[in-house]
């Protein structure tokens, strides 16, 4: 059975090496049964071999290092030029969405291989190699004292000792003799050399299984589905909360088989959601869910005459998207740490501004990132809707349209057909005489085919924040500038609308504070944030009838208001995590 899962692993490794000389991999469609026969039965559609994503790739390199030598060793490796700049070009993740939606997705779904991968791998396990070899006190780390001990009598087992150390780190499971003795094989030269020691580092850190996930599960395996092996679980959790390898304690987990048992391995689910290591996975399914990454760079309209007579005093810099996205993921690290609950995303209203002028954008003060966090003093400022995440665009413009858009479509999960080919050029451009939601009203509620869509699913949901600014400044009152930047009148704004967050309703409301509470009662936030965690959890999109037990259970923990912390550490805890199918 392991034989026949290592035969397959190989394959797919090949097939997917060959494949990157043409461009991201793509599996053959599956095959409808014979005649006569029975479909089979419903299954996840797991994915064969997953790469590590961009992030944990680079992530995987840096703690390998430092687990090996230490930080301050491990820092000088990591800044030097040829290993910073091959770090820096590895290719980023593209968000990949389910089929049939082209906006948002996760980047962890982007399985796509090119030669970039390959080429900057193999480019930079050689210099890590080199830079580890070739240093007498990197040497001795990785070595011990025979790397500098004249006598030759140990270096056989010195290297071998290394291989399997070294080995442990990169391919995050116990190195057995076969293991062993194909590294060792790879090297002619003396065994304590400097060219011994950059051959082994360069082999495992081009292996397949430093790349990839190889999974074969367990030995004694009946059948297709197999639980996976301890080693091969704790990568899963760990790449999964802490997007790296597994620390020394998770390891020893693995190593006893105390993982393997219940209570062992809920103890170490608990530990890594609790640790603040956990934090860069988490803010990265937020920011990814709600598409923050959308937001434009605030400095590339810094000397447009319009943008520059709205912001005012306000200079963005280069820095100021990611302190603006930076923030929800310190909102959910927060509630994390504190009991909050899923709704308490939506809710919350502590501001967690660490910059300065983020506060001052939010009038608070700055928040030190350890203290109690100060709290809106603006009453209109309810929650996540009314977070300058969700409420700034990067230009003078608030663009309701897509406000209402991210909401429908990324919060809710609700289904937007794609806009008529006319509409595709239409472009809302701010007037020196009307309001932001009177433009968008006369163009998309007025004619053709965009009333259908944009007065009851878009444009309500959009017009609610619009006594926010474009910067997620509060305001009762548009400015209005003509080309030149001058301010040539003012007028009030409007928030009533009637949203329809569940079709057919028709309850009036005017403030974002109404809006999140009609979308609580609704149930669709619980409901999106289970498909959506599902599909970056497992890298795939969801089957409704084989994954519905998956889905179900993060629903339920959702809806019953568990605290966030159990809610998103209970898919680790379903079987559906802690086995694969080889089918």
């Amino acid at each position: 059975m392991k034989r026949l899962r290592l035969a397959r692993t190989l394959v797919m490794v090949a097939a997917t090496l060959l494949s990157a000389c043409k461009g991201d991999v793509t599996l053959p469609p599956s095959q409808p049964p014979p005649p006569g026969e029975p479909p089979p039965p419903l299954v996840p559609e797991e994915l064969p071999l997953r790469r590590l994503s961009a992030v944990q790739f680079q992530n995987t390199v840096r703690d390998v290092l430092t687990r090996a030598l230490g930080a301050p060793e491990a820092d000088a490796v990591l800044q030097d030029g040829a290993v910073a700049s091959q770090l820096q070009s590895y290719p980023r993740d593209l968000r990949v969405s389910i089929p049939g939606e082209s906006h948002g997705g996760f980047f962890r779904m982007d399985q796509g291989v090119q030669q970039g991968h390959i080429d900057i791998a193999y480019s930079l396990g050689l210099r890590v190699g080199e830079l580890l070899g070739s240093n007498t006190s990197r040497r001795g780390l990785l070595l011990g004292s025979c790397a500098t001990d004249a006598s030759a009598a140990n270096d056989e087992a010195c290297l071998v000792d290394f291989i399997s150390r070294f080995g442990r780190l990169a391919l995050r499971r116990p190195l057995d003799a076969d293991d062993v003795a194909f590294y060792r094989e790879a090297v002619s030269e003396p065994p304590v050399s400097p060219l011994a020691v950059q051959k082994v580092v360069a082999l495992l850190l081009t292996a397949p299984e430093f790349l990839y996930f190889v999974e074969h599960g367990q030995s004694d395996a009946a059948g297709t589905v197999t639980r996976l092996t301890a080693h091969e679980l704790a990568a899963r959790l760990s790449y999964h909360f802490w997007q790296t390898l597994p620390d020394e304690l998770l390891t020893e987990a693995a190593d006893s088989g105390a993982l393997l048992t219940d209570a062992g391995y809920r103890q170490q689910v608990e530990r890594l959601m609790g640790d603040a290591r956990a934090h860069q996975a988490l803010g990265e399914f937020f920011s990814q869910w709600f598409r923050l990454d959308d937001l434009e760079e605030f400095d590339r309209r810094v000397g447009d005459p319009i943008f520059d007579a709205f912001r005012g005093d306000f200079t963005p810099t280069r820095d100021t998207r990611e302190r603006i996205n930076g923030e929800v993921a310190d909102l959910v690290a927060w509630l994390v740490s504190h009991e909050g609950t899923l709704q308490d995303v939506l809710t919350d209203r502590h501001a967690f501004a660490r910059s300065a002028d983020l506060a001052a954008l939010y009038g608070v003060p700055r928040w030190d990132g350890t203290s109690q966090p100060p709290t809106f003093s603006e009453p209109q400022r309810s929650g996540l809707l009314t977070r300058i995440a969700f409420l700034a665009t990067g230009s003078a413009n608030t663009r309701p349209i897509i406000k209402g858009y991210r909401i429908r479509n990324a919060l809710l999960c609700g289904s937007i057909p794609p806009p008529p080919a006319d509409a595709m050029m239409t472009r809302v451009e701010l007037s020196p005489e009307l309001t932001t939601r009177e433009v968008v009203e006369r163009l998309t509620e007025t004619q053709g085919s965009c009333p259908s869509c944009h007065r009851t699913r878009l444009n309500p949901l959009g017009f609610v924040t619009e006594n926010f600014d474009a910067l997620g400044r509060f305001r009762s009152t548009q400015r209005l500038f003509d080309n030149t930047g001058q301010q040539v009148g003012e007028r009030p704004v409007r928030t009533d609308t009637v949203p329809a967050v569940v079709p057919g309703d028709t309850r009036s409301v005017s403030s974002a504070a109404e809006v999140t509470q009609l979308i609580l009662d609704s149930g669709q936030y619980e409901e999106c944030f289970a498909r959506q965690y599902f599909r970056y959890t497992f890298a795939r999109p969801e089957n409704d009838a084989s994954d519905e037990p998956v889905l179900e259970a993060l629903r339920t923990a959702a809806r019953s208001r568990q605290s966030l912390r159990t809610v998103l550490a209970s898919v680790a805890l379903r079987p559906e995590f802690q086995r694969k199918d080889f089918r």
